[in-house]
């Protein structure tokens, strides 16, 4: 009975080495695709946590050359795209009739979105990337000025939007991947706010997390397909914005990076309206010190 007892003993202490790796390992997000340490793993399974680092290193080989694919395609569609853009813009001086004025209209706005797609994918594949980031001081309210600056010359809408705290975050960051990350909310919820909608922005700082909330009173996201809105071009059945479908593919890469959370909740701003509460935590080691 002793011996049994050893016996095991033994073979728990031989296998939390094991146990701490797997809960390691479970800890990982989609991109952490490093290799698995083998300090402490019994020498009779290093060979096959060998096997697992060998697959890693195939797959982040394959993802980072379709990511690099991604990127080079989009990059080198930009120059002919700008060219026609160009070309239709130069057709404003030219006598036509009013059905070919449409046409050239509808031509003018499909290449705009075909640009926009593509600036979309080249952020996408700059925020999947592994490359270094150069951090500076960053104002999260700043930040929100400057997007509604950038976003109201093309708001159509009568929609009440603005800052709503009187709080401010500073974060030691990327400033083009926070402007990014807020743009990018900022703007699905002007597209998907009805005319004469109300949309809220505000940062808070608790509970060791820096908290960037936008909040509309849009139509929200149904509940079975708030899960699925962060796949690359899935869009919500039933909606007739125009999008690239890739804004909060983005939203999420950077999110991750930053080892934060978002969280998406449909709730109206009033008790009479609908729409969608977007959060996004962000832990305050971000935060600046200067």
């Amino acid at each position: 009975p002793v011996l049994i007892v050893v016996i095991n003993i033994l073979i728990r202490r031989t296998f939390v080495p094991i146990e701490e790796l797997a809960h390691r390992m479970d800890q990982r997000t989609d991109n952490e695709l490093g290799q698995v340490p083998t300090d402490g793993i019994p020498i009779e399974v290093r060979p096959f946590v060998g096997a697992i680092n060998r697959l890693l290193a195939r797959v982040t080989q394959s993802v980072e050359t379709q990511k690099r694919f991604i990127a080079d395609a989009a990059h080198e569609l930009r120059s002919p795209l700008t060219a026609l853009s160009l070309q239709a813009e130069s057709l404003d001086s030219v006598n036509l009739s009013e059905s070919n004025q449409l046409k050239i209209q509808r031509l003018k706005e499909g290449l705009l979105r075909a640009r926009n797609l593509l600036e979309q994918l080249l952020t996408l594949a700059r925020t999947q990337g592994h490359q270094k980031n150069v951090s500076t001081s960053v104002s999260v309210g700043e930040i929100f000025r400057r997007v509604l600056e950038d976003l109201m010359p093309a708001l159509k809408k009568n929609l009440d939007i603005g800052v709503i705290s009187e709080d401010d975050a500073t974060l030691f960051y990327n400033e083009t991947e926070i402007l990014s990350l807020i743009k990018n909310i900022v703007d699905n919820a002007i597209r998907y706010t009805p005319e004469g909608g109300q949309i809220d922005l505000a940062v808070s700082i608790s509970d060791g997390m820096v908290n960037i909330m936008v909040h509309d009173s849009g139509a929200g996201i149904p509940p079975e397909e708030i899960h699925r809105v962060f796949d690359p071009f899935f869009r919500v059945q039933g909606n007739q914005e125009i999008g690239s479908g890739l804004g909060l593919s983005i939203v999420k890469s950077i999110i991750e990076k930053m080892n934060g959370h978002i969280y998406l909740e449909n709730k109206g701003i009033s008790p009479d309206t609908t729409g969608l509460k977007v959060t996004i935590s962000i832990p305050d080691s971000y935060l600046s010190s200067a």
